[in-house]
C-alpha cells in the first residue's frame, strides 16, 4: 500500500515521489506498467486505462486477421465470450455444432480472407450432405456471433454472414399419439412387461421432458399434497468419445415447476418404487446405481441413470415390434397392413399436451404444467385437434345469425390467444 509525502495511504500501486509527482505501478502478465502525474486523480484514471488495454492486448497476442484462421479464432471467442454465459462453463455440443458444420468447411481460412461466397458455398454443401435447415441455421447463428466479435477486435473488416441465404426451417408436424395409438402403445407395454412401462405411463401423465424424467428424485415427489416438483434435469455430454453425465438446472426458468398427480400417478410411482427395490436386491453387487445419483426414480434395469439415447433406442424397438404385429395381422387376416409411426420421447410430451386440451384444460393451466416459457408455444399444440375444431364449429351452428346466442362470451378470457 503506497503513501504520499504526509504518510497517508494512497492505495495499491500508488505512491508519491520526493519531487511531488505521483507514481502508479502495475503488472499485467509479467509486463510492468509505470506512469507519473502531478495529479493523483488523473494518474488513477490513466493507470486504469493502461491496465485495461494491457489485459485486452493479452487476449489475442500478436493476432492478425491474415494469420489467424476461423477455427483458431472460434476457440478464442468461445472461451472468452461464449463459454462464460453457458451453464456449467460451456457445452461440448455447442462447439461441435460449429466445428462439424463450418469448422470442417472453412475453418482453415484466415479470418480476413473469408467472403460471403465462402459461407454461402458451405451452406449449400451442408444441405447437400443432408443437414437439416434448422441445424444449419443454428450453426450460422453461432458463426454470426463469432464473426461479429472478430470485427469488433479488428481482425475482420466485413461481415461475410450478412446477406447469405439459409432456407427457412420446414414446419415439422408434431408426433402425437392418437387415442387409439396410445391404447396400443400401453397394451404393448403391459403385455410384454416392459421395464419402462411405469416410466412411459408417467411421461404420458406429466408431460415431462426425458431429461427431467432422468433427473427426477424421490424427494421431488410430495405424496401428501400430490405434487411432482421439477427442479433439475439429467444432462449427457460427449467429449473426445467419452460420455459424461451431470445434473443441471432445467431448460428455462419456467421449467422449474410443480405438476399435480393425474389419474393413476400415485399407483404408478408406488409400483416403480417396489420394482426398483426388487431389482436392486436381485442384482446385488451388479446393481450399477452411482452414489451421486442414488435416489433417482427412473433408471435402467441395471441401475444406471437413464438418458435420452436409451429411451430413444427402446422406443424404436417398440415401434418395430408393433409394426411386426401389424404385418402378421395383415398376413393372416387378409387385411390392409397398418403402420405405427415411429415415436420418440418428446412425442409423449406432445401427447400429454394434446390430451390436456381434449379434456378441456385452459391453455394457461397447460402452460404452467408443461413449463413453457412462451404462451404461444402452448397454444400451438391446439393445431392437432382437428376433431375438436370440427365439433366446436358444429356447436356454433349458424355463425352469422347472432340473435339467438344463448351463451355470453367472456372476452377477457380470450386475451392472449390472439
Amino acid at each position: 500500500m503506497g503513501k504520499d509525502l504526509k504518510g497517508r495511504n494512497l492505495g495499491r500501486g500508488l505512491s508519491q515521489r520526493p519531487d511531488g509527482r505521483y507514481m502508479g505501478r502495475a503488472q499485467v502478465n509479467g509486463k510492468p506498467i509505470v506512469l507519473y502525474d502531478w495529479k493523483l486523480k488523473e494518474l488513477k484514471k490513466s493507470l486504469a486505462i493502461a491496465v485495461d488495454e494491457a489485459k485486452r492486448s493479452n487476449l489475442m497476442p500478436d493476432m492478425d486477421g491474415k494469420k489467424v484462421t476461423l477455427s483458431e479464432w472460434f476457440e478464442e471467442w468461445y472461451s472468452k465470450y461464449k463459454a462464460p454465459t453457458l451453464k456449467n462453463g460451456g457445452s461440448p455440443s455447442y462447439k461441435r455444432k460449429f466445428l462439424n458444420y463450418y469448422g470442417v468447411r472453412i475453418g482453415t481460412k484466415p479470418l480476413a480472407d473469408i467472403r460471403q461466397l465462402h459461407v454461402q458455398t458451405a451452406i449449400a454443401d451442408m444441405l447437400e450432405a443432408g443437414r437439416s435447415t434448422k441445424s444449419v441455421r443454428e450453426a450460422t447463428g453461432i458463426l454470426q456471433n463469432c464473426v461479429e466479435a472478430a470485427i469488433a477486435n479488428g481482425l475482420m473488416t466485413i461481415n461475410p454472414v450478412i446477406g447469405v441465404i439459409v432456407p427457412k426451417c420446414e414446419k415439422v408436424e408434431r408426433r402425437v399419439l392418437s387415442v387409439e395409438e396410445q391404447k396400443i402403445f400401453l397394451e404393448y407395454l403391459e403385455r410384454t412387461k416392459s421395464w419402462y412401462e411405469e416410466m412411459y405411463k408417467f411421461m404420458l401423465l406429466t408431460g415431462m421432458r426425458v431429461g427431467e424424467i432422468g433427473g427426477l428424485c424421490w424427494e421431488d415427489i410430495d405424496f401428501t399434497e400430490k405434487f411432482i416438483y421439477v427442479k433439475r434435469t439429467l444432462s449427457y455430454d460427449y467429449a473426445n468419445g467419452k460420455k459424461t453425465m451431470r445434473m443441471t438446472s432445467p431448460k428455462t426458468e419456467n421449467s422449474v415447476r410443480k405438476i399435480p398427480f393425474f389419474g393413476e400417478t400415485k399407483s404408478i410411482l408406488e409400483r416403480q418404487m417396489d420394482k426398483i427395490e426388487r431389482k436392486r436386491k436381485e442384482l446385488g453387487e451388479r446393481w450399477r446405481q452411482p452414489e451421486e445419483f442414488g435416489n433417482l426414480v427412473f433408471m435402467t434395469s441395471m441401475g444406471s441413470p437413464i438418458g435420452r439415447y436409451s429411451v430413444e433406442s427402446d422406443m424404436r424397438y417398440i415401434t418395430s415390434q408393433i409394426n411386426d404385429m401389424y404385418r402378421t395381422e395383415a398376413m393372416y387376416g387378409s387385411t390392409v397392413q397398418k403402420t405405427f409411426e415411429r415415436i420418440h420421447p418428446h412425442a409423449l410430451r406432445h401427447t400429454f399436451a394434446t390430451r390436456c386440451f381434449e379434456k378441456g384444460m385452459t391453455p394457461r393451466t397447460v402452460q404452467e404444467i408443461m413449463g413453457h416459457a412462451n404462451y404461444n408455444t402452448t397454444v400451438s399444440y391446439t393445431h392437432v385437434l382437428d376433431d375438436i375444431k370440427a365439433k366446436e364449429a358444429l356447436r356454433v351452428g349458424d355463425f352469422l345469425q347472432n340473435d339467438n346466442n344463448k351463451e355470453t362470451i367472456e372476452y377477457e378470457s380470450l386475451v392472449g390467444i390472439m
